[in-house]
């Protein structure tokens, strides 16, 4: 047997054993290659065989699901809220009309008045004695015109007589006409006093409860200052801005029903002022309170609800049939039919109105489509779906 250059090399340079050795690891490895190889042609064949050996798999059945039957209209009814604010409907600063000390003041924040009732007191010692000096001019006036109207008599009697000149009765007229104009001047200036004696007694104009206490004993006050501020708390109003149509719409007859601090309240109709409010475009109305609760608080929110129809064409849906969609959009699943199967597909819709349970929509679905009323995260578009029992809408 002839050999290779190299081989030649390779058995001068290591010998014969050397090169048995060599032919040997060249061997093994050909061996554990193609004991390799194989094992892999018997692993993929023992897969093909067991794949053929399994059945085939089924077809899932179609997801069951709920429809109804939209119905669109031409308009809805909804509930609208309008909030205001509860209100005596009568408040005042209470002050006197004369300046002076303050020598009493009878009730303290949040005490109960009746009306007529002595609130607060001024010092009327100055004014007492004026009224004294002047009764006292008042009766010396009296006492010079009783002795002028006796002059005037007997002057009166020696004119009859020729004894007395024409000038001396009249002087006597004029004295007494005089000395009567002085009293009754001095009776103005009396009644003046005990005008301001009464006024400086403080009196509630209605009742009510006193909300402010500006004013202590022995403060000095001045004309028009407030010492108390009174609340009407037996007579209670609702202020409440509402658009001009639905105020313009509202019974002045009915008994409308408020909510405040979550109880009810009933309340007539008051008045309608006729100006706007500039900020909001509002028109301001008045609610007479009719009975109100205990706890209700004076300057709490009240909430009015009305009833408004509005014209905007779209379908009730039940809430549970509402997907939230792109851009603020929300989806329905509608369901396209034929003879064979039902497929869903998305119907876009914009929500207009929710109220309880249900929803009014607007979208691109048509009248008497049918959707999906449950069980839309079960579902995607495209899907084969079975109907069950159908609802109405």
């Amino acid at each position: 047997m002839r050999m290779g250059a190299n081989t030649r090399i390779i058995f001068q340079e290591t010998g014969y054993k050397e090169f048995l050795r060599f032919l040997l690891n060249r061997a093994v490895v050909a061996l554990a290659a193609a004991v390799f190889v194989g094992l892999a042609a018997l692993g993929i064949m023992a897969l093909h065989l067991r794949a053929a050996a399994e059945p085939p798999l089924k077809t899932a059945p179609p997801v069951s699901v709920s429809t109804m039957s939209v119905r669109l209209v031409d308009d809805y009814a909804r509930v609208a809220s309008y909030t205001g604010r509860l209100e005596p409907a009568r408040q005042t600063a209470l002050a006197f009309e004369r300046a002076g000390l303050v020598t009493a003041v009878t009730k303290d924040e949040g005490g109960r008045v009746e009306a007529g009732e002595v609130i607060a007191r001024l010092d009327t010692s100055q004014l007492e004695a004026n009224r004294r000096q002047l009764e006292a001019r008042r009766r010396e006036l009296a006492a010079q015109r009783k002795l002028a109207e006796l002059t005037l008599g007997r002057q009166s009697q020696l004119k009859s007589k020729g004894w007395s000149p024409e000038q001396r009765l009249d002087e006597a007229v004029a004295t007494v006409a005089q000395l009567s104009a002085a009293i009754d001047q001095v009776t103005a200036r009396i009644a003046a006093i005990d005008i301001d004696i009464r006024k400086s007694e403080l009196k509630a104009p209605f009742a009510g409860h006193i909300a402010v206490r500006s004013v202590d004993e022995g403060a000095v006050v001045a004309a028009g200052s407030s010492v108390v501020a009174l609340l009407e708390t037996d007579r209670l109003q609702a202020r409440i801005g509402l658009p001009p149509a639905v105020a313009a719409g509202l019974s002045e007859t009915a008994i409308h029903t408020l909510s405040s601090g979550g109880e009810r309240v009933r309340a007539k109709l008051a008045a309608k002022r006729r100006d706007l409010q500039t900020g909001t475009r509002t028109a301001t109305v008045l609610f007479d309170v009719v009975d109100a609760a205990d706890n209700i608080v004076l300057g709490d929110l009240v909430t009015l609800d009305v009833d408004e129809k509005v014209n905007e064409r779209g379908a009730w849906v039940p809430l549970t049939a509402l997907k939230e969609g792109r851009r603020g959009l929300w989806t329905v699943l509608a369901v396209d039919q034929s003879k064979t199967h039902a497929i869903v597909r998305p119907e876009a819709v914009e929500v207009l109105y929710a109220r309880g349970d249900e929803a009014f929509v607007r979208g691109t679905f048509r009248d008497g489509a049918k959707i999906l009323t449950a069980g839309i995260n079960r579902v995607v578009a495209g899907q084969r779906v079975a109907l069950s029992e159908e609802q109405g809408r």
